[in-house]
């Protein structure tokens, strides 16, 4: 994981060093006294010939404070065919409400789903509460940590998958689980930072653990600046589940180069 990871960051910042290498001029999309912040991304590929292979992903986050309230909404989305057959396919969506105590200590409750058709669970959904710190919150420089407990609604199948990577319908051959419920520790790493104007490394890492299944997402993208509100992005992720029903391979990854719009606001970062 962490090869490819660190292959994906170097060449953004090889590609960040050569496009930009004089020194930026003040960000004019920078919106500070805003209330809102936003970051909505599109990726898309297709390659033909023998593999005729096709993939699209998307991601939208949104922030907004109300007096002591900060609001994030999210929603991210992934689909892949190989010649024809669907060989991805899943989209996650999140709500949290932030109340500050002070600037940098608030508590937090939220909810997330996640819907992947292709990790042996039909769907896992979160409740959870708990209490967050913000480290550092700086212009360039930003990263909080939370931790708190919720229950999890995990629902999880049986699939075969064909040669090729599709699921396999039949009767019998792809059936749904008993659903399971478990009290989970919830834990969540954001981290933020501004090489420049142009260039900017994101990364996170949440885990929800309990004794049915423990469920860990890291992520790493690195946003190079084109003009003001366009981006180039590349991004790994890698989602793994400690109990995975049986057939289902426990860690699933996807790398993307995606296109970014952001209304940027240095003082409120969409997590």
């Amino acid at each position: 994981m962490w090869r490819q990871a660190c292959w994906v960051v170097a060449g953004a910042l090889t590609f960040s060093a050569v496009a930009r290498a004089d020194d930026p001029p003040p960000d004019p999309n920078d919106h500070p006294d805003s209330t809102w912040s936003t970051r909505a991304l599109a990726g898309y590929s297709k390659t033909g010939g023998t593999t005729d292979t096709s993939s699209a992903n998307a991601l939208f986050h949104v922030a907004h404070v109300m007096g002591q309230w900060k609001v994030l909404f999210g929603f991210e989305g992934l689909y892949g065919a190989t010649r024809g057959e669907t060989t991805a396919q899943a989209w996650h969506a999140h709500l949290q409400g932030n109340y500050n105590f002070t600037d940098k200590l608030y508590w937090y409750s939220g909810y997330r789903q996640d819907n992947d058709k292709f990790s042996g669970f039909l769907y896992q959904k979160t409740v959870s509460t708990g209490v967050g710190y913000q480290f550092i919150k700086s212009d360039s420089t930003q990263v909080s940590a939370q931790v708190g407990v919720g229950e999890t609604w995990l629902r999880p199948q049986v699939i075969v998958l064909d040669p090729v990577g599709g699921i396999i319908i039949q009767p019998g051959v792809t059936m749904l689980l008993p659903g399971e419920e478990q009290t989970v520790v919830d834990a969540a790493v954001n981290f933020e930072h501004s090489f420049n104007q142009y260039t900017k490394l994101i990364a996170a890492v949440t885990v929800e653990s309990g004794n049915v299944n423990t469920t860990s997402t890291y992520n790493v993208a690195l946003q190079v600046k084109m003009t003001n509100q366009l981006a180039l992005a590349a991004g790994y992720q890698l989602i793994d589940n400690s109990r995975p029903p049986a057939g289902v391979a426990k860690d699933a990854s996807l790398t993307t180069l995606s296109l970014v719009y952001e209304f940027k606001n240095s003082k409120l970062a969409p997590e």
